[in-house]
């Protein structure tokens, strides 16, 4: 991942990504934290329990860093389950779902997260992008395994096609968990990823998980960037609801197709 600014807006950036001209992509940071306030600094979520004029004010930003309208960003209320929404302009804003996918061009796709997994899935033969926020729920669900078959279906994707980008999440060594989620994990067929050696309770590698998910989906290794940054380890610099409290901002993790 490549620190950089869009306009002013400080983000991460895959550097995968970064080499396909048709795209914008981005994982924001906090930016300038200001002491006991949360949300500081840039928070495009709109239902952990900022103020909707903040909100409102970091979308306008991310909106014209990007050169659209606001009506030309969709993000949506994340439920930790494993619904894709397949969306366009005129979609009602803020469906439920925890994955989303779009083909159309200057239309800004995103989810939001503080410690989970974000993934963004690009398709240039089929001109078609997904954003999916992968929690310990979703993930032991394959939602992005589901992602990557709602594509094909949707645009006819080749996973051997999409290049995935892993964004900043909690690693494997800061996510301790129950019995209950480790068990979770091994029923899901990710036993694998999860550690006890070394720890007094379980840890589970969200990060390996969802690569495997991709794996599995088709995609090529050489096409997934997964060097993410962890959030708990980055309080400062990143949103983690761990670290920080449910009640904070959250990192926006987006893509776009460009119109050429």
């Amino acid at each position: 991942m490549k620190e950089s600014r869009i306009q002013n807006i400080p983000v991460l950036q895959s550097e995968l990504l970064l080499g396909q001209s048709a795209l914008a992509h981005f994982f924001t940071l906090r930016g300038e934290v200001a002491d006991g306030n949360p949300y500081s600094e840039w928070n495009l979520c709109d239902y952990s329990g900022d103020t909707s004029a903040h909100v409102a004010a970091c979308r306008q930003a991310v909106a014209d860093a990007v050169g659209i309208p606001v009506s030309r960003m969709w993000f949506p209320r994340q439920v930790h389950g494993d619904e894709i929404a397949v969306v366009e302009a005129g979609t009602p804003q803020a469906l439920e779902a925890d994955g989303v996918i779009t083909r159309e061009k200057n239309f800004l796709i995103g989810i939001s997260t503080a410690d989970c997994v974000p993934v963004l899935l690009y398709d240039a033969a089929t001109e078609t992008v997904a954003a999916v926020h992968a929690g310990w729920r979703g993930t032991v669900k394959h939602i992005v395994k589901k992602a990557v078959s709602r594509m094909q279906a949707l645009s006819g994707s080749k996973p051997s096609d999409i290049y995935a980008a892993i964004g900043p999440s909690i690693s494997p060594a800061a996510f301790e968990v129950g019995e209950e989620v480790a068990e979770a994990f091994a029923a899901a067929g990710r036993g694998d990823c999860v550690s006890r050696e070394g720890y007094v309770k379980p840890h589970v590698d969200l990060w390996q998980s969802n690569v495997e998910d991709l794996l599995e989906a088709g995609l090529e290794l050489d096409r997934m960037d997964c060097t993410p940054f962890c959030t708990w380890q980055n309080p400062d610099r990143l949103f983690s609801a761990r670290r920080i409290g449910v009640k904070s901002g959250r990192m926006a993790s987006c893509i776009m197709m460009k119109q050429t």
